[in-house]
């Protein structure tokens, strides 16, 4: 169906990023949305976890709003030296939908 996960630990400002993909025969079930939940969920049940980032390319797509509908905001561009602008996504612990 898809994969995600954590792309390392937390770094020191307790910050910690995820991602995510789902395979296009699953898309539009909900799924990702679901997915993207529960790893932040899974991410702040860690007292060291302050908030949760996610990357996206920098265009108007189906992941944005996956990380808009769970409470994610936009917060920058960022330069990736192979895709480009990508933007740069957060959740904070107190603005967490828990």
């Amino acid at each position: 169906m898809g994969n995600g996960g954590f792309k390392g630990e937390p770094n020191e400002s307790g910050i910690v990023e995820i991602g995510y993909e789902i395979a296009a025969e699953y898309w539009n079930r909900g799924l990702a949305t679901e997915a993207v939940q529960g790893l932040i969920d899974y991410a702040f049940d860690r007292e060291e976890v302050r908030a949760v980032n996610a990357h996206t390319l920098g265009e108007a797509n189906a992941s944005n709003r996956v990380l808009q509908k769970v409470g994610m905001r936009f917060v920058s561009d960022v330069v990736h030296s192979q895709l480009g602008t990508i933007w740069l996504w957060q959740i904070d612990r107190d603005s967490a939908n828990r």
